[in-house]
């Protein structure tokens, strides 16, 4: 039977879900590659020829979530300073916005200042008698040091009206941007209850997960925040922070990098996400590590059979899983089948189909089929040769 650009996939199941794949070419030329000789390099892809066989082993994926690993990485100013009540009182006004710029010892939030203001308005009053009964004390020794005792007094009592009166404008320490209002007008507040924050843009911060053996204090690192690549600059390294141990099982050594991100331009903004490659988006397979190839512009992949069609999947290398086996991060599908050791190069695309085989055609070396022994009955539909073309 003609079967124009299709590769009959000749399949047995041997052992724990391995496939061994005979593959007999079809009449159209199909793009297969003989392996390199050692030491040389691999021949031009060149169409095979009616009848050749190609062998292929593989076996099923078990997906793992990438999920389980994903954890937020966001922007957060450098510096973020938290505006509190210093006295209890009720908000009379809150005279910025979320968003606002705000100058160092500017005002965030105003406190009723009612009863600060007479009480100020009564010491500044008890003040001035003070000092005027000092002048009229004359010569008496006595009389002028207990005027001078008084106005020291009430010059106490000045100042601290007049601090509990500054206590009701709430200000901030830092020049920066108001980036939460914790109150509202007409609340009633304790002393030490924050009320706002406060924060620079100038210089913003991430905590990421990096490869401890990769990377050091001082050392400049590039970032993808959104879609835009920004160059920031390792402060500190540090041990793993906890929200990241499930990565754990997917790398051989790693830690957390403080990475310090210079934001004169006022580009970016708090709150803007971070992406690391540490932390994998795609599903996370394990696979031999002779399944790893490599792949177009530098990076790696990993074939697998999908639907009878061989197809390439760009991968991210992740930890070792024991002796000869790896975990890797792609684009991974249920019912995939990883290819981990071929005759012949497959490319991307390569068609698959699966018919029978008797024993007598089976190649040398090749498993016999469960379904075939010695004195059995043909299978149903089994061919007594490979499919001529």
């Amino acid at each position: 039977m003609q079967r124009g650009g299709i590769w009959t996939d000749i399949v047995r199941r041997w052992s724990r879900g391995a496939c061994v794949a005979i593959l007999a070419v079809g009449s159209l030329p199909a793009m297969a590659q003989q392996p390199a000789a050692p030491g040389g390099n691999a021949p031009e892809l060149q169409p095979a020829a009616p009848g050749d066989q190609i062998v292929v082993k593989r076996e099923p994926v078990q997906i793992i979530d990438a999920g389980k690993y994903r954890t937020s990485l966001v922007l957060q100013p450098e510096q973020v300073v938290a505006v509190a009540a210093p006295a209890a009182g009720i908000v009379r006004e809150i005279p910025v916005k979320l968003g606002d710029r705000v100058p160092s010892q500017g005002e965030v939030v105003r406190l009723d200042n009612a009863e600060a203001k007479l009480l100020l308005a009564r010491a500044t009053a008890l003040y001035k008698v003070a000092t005027l009964e000092q002048k009229q004390a004359g010569s008496d020794q006595a009389a002028a040091d207990i005027a001078a005792a008084r106005t020291e007094a009430a010059k106490a009592e000045l100042d601290l009206a007049q601090l509990r009166f500054d206590q009701s404008t709430v200000r901030t320490a830092i020049a920066g941007e108001v980036l939460e209002l914790l109150v509202r007008a007409g609340e009633t507040v304790s002393p030490g209850q924050p009320l706002a924050k406060v924060g620079s843009r100038d210089r913003l911060v991430v905590e990421i997960p990096v490869d401890r053996t990769q990377v050091e204090a001082g050392q400049s690192l590039s970032l993808l925040v959104d879609a835009t690549e920004v160059a920031g600059k390792v402060e500190v390294v540090l041990p793993l922070a906890s929200r990241f141990d499930p990565l754990r099982d997917l790398f051989d050594s790693i830690a957390s990098a403080r990475v310090v991100i210079e934001n004169t331009g006022g580009k970016l903004n708090p709150g803007q996400t971070v992406y690391s490659p540490m932390i994998p988006r795609l599903p996370i397979i394990e696979v031999p590590s002779g399944a790893v190839g490599n792949g177009a512009e530098g990076g790696r992949k990993v074939q697998v059979v999908r639907g009878q069609t061989v197809r390439d999947v760009p991968v991210q290398v992740l930890a070792g899983v024991g002796p000869g086996r790896t975990f890797v991060s792609g684009s991974f599908l249920s019912g995939d089948e990883v290819i981990y050791e071929s005759s012949h190069l497959l490319a991307d695309g390569f068609q698959l189909q699966p018919v029978l085989m008797s024993t007598t055609d089976r190649p040398a070396g090749t498993p016999a089929s469960p379904n075939t022994r010695p004195g059995a009955p043909a299978v149903p539909g089994a061919t007594s040769k490979t499919p001529t073309f």
